[in-house]
């Protein structure tokens, strides 16, 4: 590799990294404000050419590791690091910045994964690699606002003040309410199914998807 070569990747790298500073900022406001027509955005976005795709926000996967990186700065910031890890397991993980912001991911995706999987079940349709895609990188950007404001939520439970404890259980419980109204109206707009059928499934795949994340958290301790 000539030093021309280099010097060219160092651009694109640097170029792809300043623009994070516009279009993160922009993807999370437009995914709190406008979470169905961001989720819309996706799916169409999905049946361009890859080098086409998200040219206005970040893409999905990308957002959600922003926002836990995001989320694990202030959280470093505030002067709340991680828990000591108890178990060889957590100390595996744990063991790096790295693996820890990789392990959050997969936990942030399971609820993506879940309402994926759910919204194939509920059109009828099979569920293989390519048709899971587009649901899951609609879902990808709802984890990745839930995320950050979630672990906002958590630090001020953590942070040795009352107030702050009763502000970030207030987080909490805003944003879970937040992410299952829209969850019941991203299923309701499904053929044939009401807004009972989306409700019932909307609380199902909230509360298995959270169950296996406190699993995971339990096999950590």
């Amino acid at each position: 590799m000539n030093v021309l070569t280099i010097l060219r990747s160092v651009e694109e790298l640097l170029y792809e990294v300043m623009s994070w500073l516009l279009f993160y900022p922009r993807t999370l406001w437009t995914t709190l404000t406008r979470p169905l027509a961001t989720m819309r955005y996706s799916d169409q976005e999905q049946r361009d050419k890859p080098e086409k795709q998200y040219l206005e926000t970040l893409s999905p996967p990308l957002f959600l590791v922003l926002s836990l990186l995001l989320a694990h700065g202030l959280e470093l910031a505030m002067g709340m690091p991680d828990a000591a890890p108890r178990s060889r397991l957590a100390q595996a993980i744990m063991h790096s910045e790295q693996t820890v912001l990789a392990f959050r991911a997969l936990l942030f995706s399971l609820h993506a994964l879940a309402f994926a999987w759910i919204s194939l079940k509920l059109e009828k349709k099979r569920i293989d690699r390519e048709t899971l895609r587009t649901p899951f990188f609609a879902q990808c950007y709802l984890s990745g606002a839930t995320a950050i404001l979630v672990s906002l939520g958590a630090a001020g439970i953590r942070y040795p003040s009352e107030t702050a404890t009763l502000a970030g259980l207030a987080v909490i419980a805003a944003t879970t309410l937040w992410y299952l109204v829209i969850q019941h109206r991203w299923l309701m707009r499904l053929d044939g199914v009401g807004a009972v059928r989306a409700g019932l499934w909307a609380l199902g795949g909230f509360t298995l998807s959270t169950s296996l994340v406190f699993a995971f958290g339990w096999l950590l301790s």
